[in-house]
């Protein structure tokens, strides 16, 4: 008897990659079963083992390693029928929790992931868990009245499609529901892995028409010449503050707010800023100088802290000096005639990053080199091979699109 996992490259390889199976065999006859799907790059032959990139690894691997154990009991208890050894591994009868419930459960892992780098005081990873935890919560949110005591393996299509028309009918753009589609899709393919469950495939074909492409979706970003108008803004305090924080987000590649929000005294080294993007999990450095528009905007805000900024530094800190950002920013807006383009929309907390992508192309800078300035690395293999920009010409580019 012989019970392993196996990456079926021989079958038709689907988005997710090929069939991850547990095979088990004894004297000619064989018998398989589905629990994941794998890249063969995620799967390490030698080890029988997925990898840690898999990009269900924290809940995938758990399982695997049970069925592992499982099968070593079955093997051991001298078991010789293929299909008694399948029904003993995978039938064994367990309580389905429902869909909400499921989800619950993620975000209750989800939160004490939370708690764990606050306690540590990780900031950027905390933050970033707090906003995946703040994703799951608001699908989850969207999703229950459809739901409600549903259980995971009675997701269909239809019933997807009924909230997704349900939420455009009432006002909901397409990459909203696109997001809320995405973040149920992953949890149903986690109540799947971890309870090993048939995958009925009910997402396929939900997201028809939803994605539209980068090209075709509406930046909204402001002119030079409005950059110019806030660059001379004297105001109010919490209303300076605003525009202060826009203009650095401009002066450092389109950076996002909560990065810049974030940023600590050692991360400013010889007029130059090193940050990572907190959106991302590519681990790119992001090294820029340190314009003397942005050096005028940080020398106004000394403080004894290890931050450059003297905010408050928890969660609920930062999401009070958001929500107050995107409103004083916009009364200044307001005040100063300034047009957000290309649909007369309000300020964002994007705007600044996408003002700096529109100001770049307009220049004619490379893509590589803009890319490289706002920390957006490709995905594609040639990405591997390049070199970064050296720095006279990275400075030079910065320069140019500021001034």
């Amino acid at each position: 008897m012989r019970i392993e996992l196996k990456l079926i490259t021989s079958k038709k390889q689907t988005e997710e990659g090929f069939p991850l199976v547990f095979e088990i065999s004894h004297k000619g006859k064989r018998k398989q079963k589905i629990i994941a799907y794998c890249l063969p790059e995620h799967f390490i032959s030698d080890h029988k083992m997925i990898s840690t990139r898999h990009p269900d690894f924290d809940v995938l691997n758990p399982v695997i390693l049970d069925y592992k154990i499982a099968a070593k009991k079955i093997i051991l208890s001298n078991v010789q029928d293929v299909d008694k050894a399948y029904k003993l591994l995978f039938e064994s009868e367990f309580k389905e929790l429902t869909f909400a419930q499921f989800g619950e459960n993620i975000i209750y892992e989800m939160e004490k992931e939370v708690y764990f780098h606050e306690k540590n005081k990780n900031i950027v990873a905390r933050n970033k868990a707090d906003g995946n935890l703040t994703v799951y919560k608001n699908a989850l949110k969207q999703f229950f009245p459809f739901i409600r005591n549903k259980k995971v393996s009675e997701i269909d299509y239809g019933l997807l499609m009924d909230f997704r028309n349900y939420k455009i009918r009432n006002g909901a753009s397409k990459t909203t529901v696109f997001l809320y589609l995405r973040t149920l899709r992953a949890i149903y393919n986690k109540a799947v892995l971890k309870n090993a469950l048939n995958d009925n495939k009910p997402f396929n074909g939900v997201f028809d028409g939803l994605k539209t492409k980068s090209f075709n979706s509406k930046k909204k970003y402001i002119a030079i010449e409005d950059i110019k108008k806030l660059e001379n803004y004297t105001g109010p305090k919490l209303k300076q503050e605003a525009v202060d924080f826009f203009l650095l987000q401009f002066y450092f590649g389109g950076a996002d707010l909560i990065d810049v929000y974030y940023l600590k005294k050692k991360q400013l080294v010889k007029n130059r800023i090193f940050f990572e993007r907190g959106k991302t999990n590519n681990n790119f450095l992001i090294e820029l100088l340190v314009h003397d528009k942005a050096a005028a905007i940080i020398d106004k805000y000394k403080n004894d802290s290890e931050f450059l900024f003297p905010f408050r530094k928890e969660i609920a800190g930062y999401k009070t000096f958001r929500t107050r950002y995107a409103k004083k920013l916009n009364e200044v807006a307001a005040e100063l005639n300034i047009i957000v383009l290309p649909m007369h929309d309000k300020i964002g907390v994007k705007v600044a990053r996408h003002t700096f992508a529109n100001r770049a192309k307009n220049l004619m800078i490379e893509a590589d080199l803009i890319r490289e300035l706002m920390g957006h690395q490709r995905d594609d293999v040639d990405n591997y091979y390049k070199d970064r920009f050296p720095e006279q010409v990275r400075d030079e580019a910065l320069r140019k699109i500021i001034d």
